[in-house]
């Protein structure tokens, strides 16, 4: 009975523990990601390819992560927090590293030759932003202040805005329509990516408003 009740009851380190490791997956991917946008140019197409499959398996590993994380959620009837905000953070955070991913093989399926001052910039926050929302998953499992967490994120989300809106204005710059459709294609995803981790942040806002 006593082993029953621990599994009904289960502590909440599981989950916050998972969605840990989701997040920590999340990094590695905007790592490598970064790697590939700051050496692209020097880069030839074995070695592109080869980013481009890191990244993918990372994000195969998020898609398990996620699963595990929804397939225990479903199996456990009390939680440390409510379900649907556990559910909604792995979610997000599988959305991430999707965005991530279709970014990345973007840039080889639109054969991009060169990779400009704005793409380059936005990956660098966008691994910043990351950076951000482990520590933020990291700091609501404990329920602290979490002030200088949403200020830091909705900064960064903040620059990532005025970089895609910068982009946009230099856009028709570009050669030829065919490149202003890929560009264009790009700097969308990678604002995305920051408007996801935006997300998070709510969320995570949310449940410290909650329980806190």
């Amino acid at each position: 009975m006593a082993s029953i009740v621990h599994w009904l009851l289960p502590k909440e380190e599981k989950f916050f523990q998972m969605l840990q490791e989701q997040c920590s997956n999340v990094v590695d991917g905007a790592n490598e990601f970064k790697n590939l946008v700051n050496n692209y140019n020097e880069m030839d197409y074995s070695r592109k390819r080869d980013f481009i499959k890191k990244i993918k398996d990372i994000e195969h590993k998020g898609d398990n992560l996620t699963h595990k994380i929804i397939g225990i959620l479903d199996k456990t009837f009390v939680t440390p927090i409510d379900k649907e905000d556990i559910h909604r953070l792995a979610v997000l955070l599988d959305d991430v590293i999707d965005l991530i991913d279709s970014t990345a093989e973007r840039l080889i399926i639109f054969k991009i030759d060169k990779i400009d001052s704005y793409i380059k910039d936005s990956t660098d926050v966008v691994l910043k932003i990351v950076k951000e929302i482990e520590q933020g998953v990291v700091g609501v499992s404990k329920l602290k202040n979490m002030n200088q967490f949403y200020i830091n994120v909705h900064t960064l989300e903040n620059k990532g805005d005025d970089l895609y809106r910068g982009a946009l204005s230099s856009l028709f710059n570009k050669k030829g329509l065919v490149d202003i459709i890929k560009y264009k294609d790009i700097y969308d995803f990678l604002e995305n990516i920051t408007d996801k981790c935006e997300d998070i942040a709510n969320v995570i806002e949310s449940i410290v408003v909650k329980h806190a």
